[in-house]
Parts: structure tokens; sequence; C-alpha cells
């Protein structure tokens, strides 16, 4: 009994002595850091290297200067770790970011940057996308190497747009939707109004015929008044008739522009798979240097392809088929190019079923 009972107390004493220790730890760091000053700004990007790389690090310590960001030799306790993230955090580029400052007074701000698929330089626009489908404006003196798309091809979002593409696509369909949706009350409003209208009709027709014990002289002086009561009628009848037409206008306007925006959303996504889809591709990801997509008089996204090899270019036509395309290219690479000579064509088109047509 006495030997358990003392076990208990040596347990409690123990765990009382360790947490004390921590307590009394937890206030000398306080103290250490409330006395603390910086005394140096560590600023670390993850994921980078000569040829994959937004900023330096030089450029995020200026960036925080330009900030307003005074934090060598400040108080430790006094450096806000969270607005300095959220600072940097502006930068399209930067997908995380983490500061804080250790117990030796060493700011620490560690930048994890985005890692695009393609670049694009069509349309006036010069953006990254990720494969997370995020796009960010191309910043300042970047030097970054990944896939390059040019030609007059304008993407889904406005120039200069920042962030998750779904998300600005969702928002952009949403506000069709929320039109659509107001055009549908109008509609009911217009539909009831029109029900209410050929109702008060129906009676006035019933009242305008002659009683039984109705003089005619009193039957015309009433079907004077109800014929007054009907014209009003006829012309809130037309008058929503001219709505209706309106309104149909007005849907069959945004029903196109939220066919064009789906349309525009599905070419989108099928242009950065295709580029993708080439770029994971071991072969073709070193040898295709350039992608040029022009957009057709149809609408269509119509693909040119420079390669590494050769003084000519490759006429891809649209996106359908492309495995097909593809695995046709690389059988005129293995069979024709191996033996006819890379220079002796200027272009080599793959757009037609199961031919390839090489145009000197």
């Amino acid at each position: 009994m006495w030997r358990k009972l003392l076990r208990i107390l040596g347990f409690l004493i123990g765990w009382g002595v360790i947490l004390a220790y921590i307590l009394y730890a937890s206030h000398l760091a306080q103290e250490h850091h409330a006395e603390q000053r910086v005394e140096e700004v560590v600023v670390s990007i993850s994921d980078s290297t000569a040829t994959q790389l937004f900023a330096t690090s030089e450029q995020i310590h200026r960036q925080l200067q330009r900030g307003g960001f005074r934090i060598e030799n400040k108080m430790a306790d006094s450096v806000d770790a969270v607005k300095i993230s959220d600072y940097i955090a502006r930068n399209g580029f930067v997908r995380d970011v983490d500061a804080y400052v250790t117990y030796s007074g060493k700011l620490y701000v560690d930048v994890k940057q985005h890692e695009p698929i393609v670049r694009l330089l069509c349309g006036g626009e010069n953006s990254y996308i990720t494969p997370e489908g995020v796009v960010f404006r191309s910043p300042q003196g970047s030097a970054y190497y990944t896939a390059v798309v040019t030609g007059t091809y304008r993407p889904i979002f406005v120039r200069n747009y920042e962030g998750d593409i779904s998300s600005r696509y969702a928002s952009m369909l949403a506000k069709e939707e929320d039109k659509l949706t107001e055009l549908g009350r109008a509609f009911a409003e217009v539909k009831s109004e029109r029900s209410a209208c050929l109702s008060r009709r129906s009676e006035l027709r019933k009242k305008s015929k002659q009683g039984v014990f109705e003089s005619k002289e009193n039957h015309q002086q009433r079907k004077v008044g109800i014929g007054a009561e009907l014209a009003k009628c006829d012309d809130k009848l037309k008058q929503l008739a001219g709505r209706k037409a309106s309104l149909e206008k007005r849907k069959q306007g945004v029903e196109k522009r939220k066919k064009k925006l789906e349309k525009k959303y599905d070419d989108f996504l099928n242009l950065i798979n295709f580029v993708t889809k080439v770029e994971e591709d071991s072969f073709w990801s070193a040898e295709v240097v350039q992608f040029i997509a022009d957009t057709t008089s149809m609408g269509e996204i119509n693909m040119r392809l420079v390669p590494r090899s050769g003084d000519f270019v490759i006429e891809f036509g649209t996106l359908a088929d492309s495995d097909e395309k593809l695995k046709k290219l690389q059988t005129f690479y293995d069979d024709g190019l191996a033996h006819m000579g890379w220079n002796q064509y200027k272009i080599v088109d793959v757009r037609y079923n199961k031919q390839v047509i090489c145009t000197e």
C-alpha cells in the first residue's frame, strides 16, 4: 500500500519538476526574446535553379525595404512575421511563404515558388500557368525555362489576371447564370401579368353581353366603358408581347455568351493538357521548342509546332485527335526524316487523316 503511494507521489513530483523547468525555460525564452534584436534577415527560395528562378533573395530583400519593413536591429518581439508573410505572398509566383524569428535573432523568410508548366506569350498576355491551374504574371527580370505558347490565341482570363483559373471561370459562369435566373423571374412576371390581363379580358367580354332585363340604351352606355377597358387590355397585351420578345433576345444573348465562355474554357484546358502531354514525353519535350496557337475564323485553336531539329514548322491543326497526330509525327520522324534529311522541307503537315504532307 505504502509502496504504491510512494510510487504515485514520486511520479507526481517528477512531472512537477519537469513542468516547473518548462515554465522556467519558457520564461527565460520570453525575457530573451523581449531583449533580442534582429541581427540578420535570411531569405531562401525553394525549387529554384539558374534557369528556374522568378526572384532572387536580394530582390525579396529590396521588396521588404520598399514595403517599409525596417527589420534589422529591430526588437524581435516587435517583428510581425504574419504581416511579412502576407506581403511577400502578394507576388503571383509565390506558392507559400513562412517567416519566423529564431532564438539567435535571425529572421528567416522561406519562400516556395510555383512551378509552371507553360508560359503564355500570346494575345498580349505574358503569364505562367501551373499544373494546378494557377495563373500569374511573369515577374520582371525573371529567368524560368518552360514551354512557351505564342500566337494570336487569347486565353479565357482577362489580361494581367492572377489566381486560380477554375475559380475565375466559375465566377464568370455564375454571373451569366445569375442573369438567366433574373431573366427567368422577368419571364414569370410577364407570364403572370399576361394571364391576369387575359382573365380580365375574358371577364369584360362576358360583361359586354346585354342582360335579360337590361335596356338597350343602358347596355350601349355600358359597352362604351367596357370597350375602353378592353382596349387597355389589348394595349397591355401588346406591351407584354414586346417585353417578352425583348427578354427572349436578351436570353439568347446570355446563352450565347455562356456557350462561348464554356467553349473558351474547354479550349484552354485542351491547350494546357496538350502542352502538358508534350512536355511529359521525353522525346517531344526535348524536340518542341515553341507552340504557336492561333484562333481560326470558326473559333477553333490552330496549332503549329516549332521543332528543335531541322528548319521546318509542323502544321498540327486543331487539338482534336492529338494523340493520333503525335503518333503519326513520331513515325514520320523515325521512318521519313531519318532518310530524307532534316532540312529538305519547310512545312510538315499532319492535319489530315493518315497523311503527312511535306512542302519544300
